[in-house]
């Protein structure tokens, strides 16, 4: 239960920082946790999705009553026997670098997040994945997978570069880039001083128009819960998204 409503903190700020009404300016944003790495596609944890749900882009976003909605993925269908998805891309994406996001760079996610998330039950059945085109992804399943189209959400799904993440730069584990993330999300990363802060800036060429309404998300890191509610309460924050405990 825990888990989930991590998981429902997290998308909601990428919901604030994305997708309401709010004026153009900065955030300040209080956590007690430190992310290791920004990279979602290997690693779980909130402090890791917090900002990659940002920092990247997935095939789809979720509303607040969690209806699958197009994101990347303008559209998509699955079969009737419930073992192929196909994914229609939108043919505007572009990384934080300028390079285009294709269908190439969704498969390869993919299979990333395949090979290496902690949750490995979540695309266990996908067996293999087609790219006829830039725009078309085609994923096979061993056995039909109702979850499928929640795991293509923005904790769960990032679309990474493949020119940036690749087999050809190393070990994916150990790549810089975990670091200094390359996204296609609403925000950029700018900076993190591990421990202390780190921040996001707006994507100008972000593909979803007006969006995202914020120019800056700044995160601020509190080495326990307590100082963390202290900030909050000398108005040093403007929103801290969750604090767990052991009761919760």
């Amino acid at each position: 239960m825990k888990h989930w409503k991590s998981l429902l903190a997290a998308t909601c700020l990428a919901a604030l920082t994305a997708g309401s009404a709010m004026a153009e300016g900065s955030v300040v944003i209080g956590t007690p946790g430190v992310p290791r790495h920004f990279n979602a596609a290997i690693q779980s944890g909130v402090f890791t999705f917090m900002p990659a749900s940002n920092i990247y882009a997935s095939p789809l976003r979720y509303s607040d009553s969690w209806e699958p909605e197009p994101y990347v993925a303008e559209s998509w269908e699955t079969s009737e026997d419930g073992l192929t998805v196909t994914l229609h891309l939108r043919d505007d994406v572009k990384f934080h670098d300028g390079e285009p996001l294709t269908s190439a760079d969704v498969k390869f996610s993919i299979e990333t997040i395949k090979a290496n998330h902690p949750f490995k039950t979540m695309l266990e059945p996908v067996a293999s994945v087609d790219t006829p085109d830039d725009t078309t992804v085609v994923i096979h399943l061993a056995h039909p997978h109702p979850a499928l189209l929640l795991a293509m959400s923005p904790t769960l799904m990032p679309i990474l570069p493949e020119h940036v993440y690749g087999p050809e730069h190393g070990d994916i584990q150990q790549n810089p880039a975990n670091l200094s993330p390359v996204g296609a999300g609403p925000f950029k990363f700018a900076e993190y001083v591990q421990g202390e802060y780190y921040k996001l800036v707006k994507n100008e060429d972000f593909f979803i128009e007006g969006k995202p309404y914020l120019d800056e998300v700044y995160v601020q890191i509190f080495p326990d819960s307590n100082s963390l509610i202290l900030a909050l309460e000398r108005g040093d924050l403007d929103m801290v998204p969750f604090v767990s405990s052991p009761a919760t």
